[in-house]
């Protein structure tokens, strides 16, 4: 069964979020991190960060990846029956300091309206010494924040946002998760997570979902995939299933998209 409950649903509907989900086999998942650190291991030098943002364009595993029934079914179950992947991001938080701030995923993204989930999925340890991510439950029915640029050195989001508002950490949920788990969690929760006190990498896959009525705001041009349904909308170029991994017309298209989007969107995480 790869559909949430209806006690799930009404969990996430109430918190705006939900967690733990069953996913991936302990094999399963062994095989997607071998996927993930075979493309770092062939990145240019500086390059692992771009490389992982793009494997949905460059690689067929990934593009397939996102369309799996274990994923999508459960987001079917929060955002609807028609539903676009409109992104890929890897957070990977090596053993030391790194942490994230609390923040706000709607602040930034362009995405409207808000029928936009993130999955959430481990791929390595997400136990309570790993910095899991932490929710602040039912943040998602409140404001959307202004947020600061503090680009904390330590702080992966890209410009160390941070919402303008007090945060009481005893409000916070711990989202712990073994590997092949994941969470979901709507695009107004506010979340963050502290740092990774182990010894191993935390891996999590960060697959950024929406319904096919969802319009990029800061931009004509954006790409998405669509995973379940039909989009009678068509706010968004499609991207093609690479013919084969880093063919040149994948390059070229990830190159492409990278440009635009980051341009128009200041980046994202």
């Amino acid at each position: 069964m790869t559909h949430l409950s209806q006690a799930q649903i009404a969990y996430y509907q109430k918190n705006g979020f939900i967690f733990p989900v069953g996913v991936f086999s302990e094999k399963a998942t062994a095989k997607l991190r071998n996927h993930l650190e075979q493309a770092e291991s062939k990145a240019k030098p500086g390059m692992k960060q771009a490389t992982r943002k793009h494997l949905l364009i460059t690689h067929a595993w990934a593009w397939d990846l996102v369309h799996d029934h274990r994923i999508v079914d459960p987001i079917s179950d929060v955002l609807g029956p028609n539903v676009l992947l409109w992104s890929m991001d890897w957070f990977i938080k090596e053993p030391g300091p790194s942490f994230v701030s609390y923040h706000q995923d709607a602040t930034y993204w362009g995405l409207y309206p808000h029928h936009v989930a993130t999955a959430w999925i481990a791929l390595s340890d997400a136990g309570p010494m790993t910095g899991p991510m932490k929710f602040i439950p039912e943040s998602h029915k409140g404001p959307l924040y202004e947020q600061d640029d503090t680009f904390e050195g330590n702080n992966l989001l890209s410009r160390g946002q941070h919402v303008k508002t007090e945060v009481n950490e005893k409000d916070s949920i711990l989202a712990t998760l073994s590997p092949g788990e994941m969470s979901i969690h709507d695009v107004r929760t506010i979340h963050g997570s502290g740092p990774n006190t182990t010894t191993d990498r935390r891996i999590g896959m960060a697959l950024r979902y929406c319904a096919t009525n969802v319009k990029q705001t800061k931009t004509d041009r954006d790409r998405a995939i669509l995973v379940a349904g039909e989009d009678h909308y068509q706010h968004f170029e499609m991207i093609p299933r690479p013919i084969r991994d880093m063919n040149d017309k994948a390059l070229s298209l990830a190159h492409c998209h990278s440009q635009t989007r980051t341009k128009a969107l200041m980046d994202t995480d």
